[in-house]
């Protein structure tokens, strides 16, 4: 019972090993790179020709990627409702739709940043 309680040995900061100085060290290292930081993110560009091209836009703003949409092939009623879908997406993943010129917007998920 005269052994000491040894705290830090307890706790596994020291080994029970003896100390070697010729020991070769042991190449114990893990990158802390991680895939899913890793991102590409990309601005892309959309001319629609008709409402349904909407899901693909939508797509793109699923995956990250911010969506320049020039709406000047489309007729008002359309151009119209794919803004209000749209701009449903943007409220679900948290981004934000801003006008660029008269029929031109720019869609962009919350890692994005768009100033003016």
């Amino acid at each position: 019972m005269s052994e000491k309680f040894n705290f830090a040995n307890f706790f596994g900061m020291e080994s029970d090993k003896p100390k070697n100085e010729d020991a070769k060290l042991v190449d114990n290292v893990v990158p802390l790179t991680r895939k899913d930081l890793e991102t590409n993110r990309n601005i892309v560009v959309f001319e629609p020709i008709n409402y349904t091209d909407v899901d693909t836009i939508a797509q793109r703003l699923l995956e990250d990627n911010a969506v320049i949409i020039k709406l000047g092939k489309l007729d008002i009623k359309s151009a119209e409702r794919m803004v209000d879908f749209l701009n449903g997406v943007l409220f679900a993943i948290h981004g934000t739709i801003n006008r660029l010129d008269k029929n031109i917007f720019i869609c962009s998920p919350k890692n994005f940043k768009v100033t003016k």
